[in-house]
């Protein structure tokens, strides 16, 4: 099978002026590629293949958005992401190694900026990763048996800095892969192409964590940052119904006001203040859309410590896009 296949550059494939990456605009649905467009609110359902969560920190008006192409060993997605706190991951036996495919660098995983890093995740992985911005990810999955130097690295995050030519070898060979099952499915009908077009992707990823500088992850002030952040959203969820003061917040948690708002700043990009709200805004909402037959606003509302509800109003409509009782009203009409 001649690998030329598979070094495409279609006039319809769309891509950024910046780098030439591929853009979904580049993507078409077909036998090969499975091409699906979400609500933020669904968003969580895409992601249980890979034991993560996501939390939006706003509904926005992003289109969120996933491509997959599945092959003999590997699945290859590409995923137009939201404004988010993601929390995870629980891999098994398994790999993901996760390209940035746009130039955002506001990215923080465990306190600690990717950058223009690739993310390399194995195995269970205790981690959160804060996305300020909207971002389009490459992430390919396969199990990492036997296979070099991927069987080599620790569970956990891994943040390899490939050099530039390498990174953009990795970049390309994921969009070729892309573009070919969407407009070239019939190509990879073929056992012997879809393994070629595999071993391609292995190679421009082993090249990429073989020359890549490595950094690793800051394990010292994130790891007890982590810590602090974990506690203090326990306590937070433990009782949504009572709005605890900073002070009263960092005192439970056995930390200064200082340090909280610090570790909270690191982790969530946030104080814990606007963390709490955010918390509570999206807990609300959750329970509006799925909750008991009988629910109200007005209960929903002060379960979670919105005592105020004009006030609440307008916060959940500044976060979402309308108002409470328009969420209960579409989610009891999708019921009946």
């Amino acid at each position: 099978m001649d690998q030329g296949l598979f070094n495409i550059d279609r006039d319809g494939a769309q891509r950024t002026a910046s780098d030439g990456l591929l853009s979904f605009q580049g993507l078409k649905p077909s036998a090969a590629l499975e091409l699906q467009s979400y609500e933020i609110d669904d968003f969580a359902e895409s992601e249980q293949y890979a034991g993560a969560s996501s939390m939006p920190l706003s509904a926005g008006v992003t289109a969120i958005k996933r491509a997959r192409l599945n092959l003999p060993a590997l699945s290859l997605f590409l995923v137009k992401t939201f404004p988010r706190i993601l929390r995870g991951y629980d891999l098994a036996h398994a790999v993901a190694v996760a390209v940035p495919m746009d130039q955002v660098t506001s990215t923080r995983i465990n306190g600690q900026s990717i950058g223009g890093s690739i993310l390399v995740l194995k195995g269970k992985s205790d981690c959160l990763l804060y996305e300020p911005v909207g971002r389009l990810w490459a992430v390919a999955y396969f199990s990492p048996t036997g296979r070099e130097p991927w069987s080599q690295l620790d569970d956990g995050y891994h943040l390899p800095s490939p050099a530039p030519d390498v990174l953009a070898s990795l970049r390309r060979s994921m969009s070729n892969a892309l573009e070919t099952a969407a407009h070239d499915p019939d190509v990879l009908n073929d056992q012997t192409s879809r393994s070629v077009l595999e071993r391609l992707l292995f190679a421009t990823m082993d090249a990429a964590i073989r020359s890549s500088a490595k950094r690793a992850p800051a394990r010292t002030t994130t790891d007890s940052y982590q810590r602090i952040v974990a506690e203090m959203e326990r306590l937070i969820r433990h009782d949504l119904a009572t709005w605890h003061k900073t002070t009263e917040l960092a005192e439970r948690v056995g930390v200064s006001v200082r340090t909280l708002q610090s570790a909270t700043q690191a982790i969530c990009g946030m104080s814990p203040h606007r963390y709490s709200r955010v918390l509570r805004l999206w807990s609300v909402r959750k329970l509006l859309r799925t909750g008991p037959a009988g629910r109200s606003v007005k209960a929903c509302a002060i379960g979670h410590g919105f005592w105020h509800l004009s006030e609440f109003a307008a916060s959940y409509r500044a976060a979402f896009g309308e108002l409470p009782s328009e969420t209960l009203h579409r989610a009891q009409r999708e019921i009946v």
